[in-house]
């Protein structure tokens, strides 16, 4: 099994633990006094701080994955004379710079 997979068994196994063991009746403020379990509000904020998690901290789609130059060549077949890849196309001074 992965380990993914083993920590949300235990994270789940523990939050079923912990609601079950919570089930008596206690008062909550939400505009207004509401009697309810215990449970039932523990499982509702849990619920909404995993959804909340979710959305803030979900992976962004989209990105490419590396930044490189693909082809630098033209349709014809020669090198773009623009080339920032290619070495002679540097200045004296972008060599020196870069200890070529």
């Amino acid at each position: 099994m992965k380990p993914k997979t083993i920590i949300f068994a235990l994270i789940s196994a523990l939050v079923l633990i912990i609601l079950f063991n919570n089930k008596e009746e206690a008062s909550f403020w939400l505009f207004g006094e509401i009697r309810t379990s215990k449970l039932l509000i523990l499982g509702i904020f849990f619920l909404l701080g995993v959804t909340t998690g979710g959305i803030l901290f979900r992976r962004k789609k989209g990105r490419p994955k590396d930044y490189s130059i693909n082809n630098s060549s033209d349709v014809d077949g020669q090198t773009d004379p623009l080339d920032p890849t290619d070495p002679q196309q540097l200045s004296e001074e972008d060599k020196k710079f870069l200890g070529r």
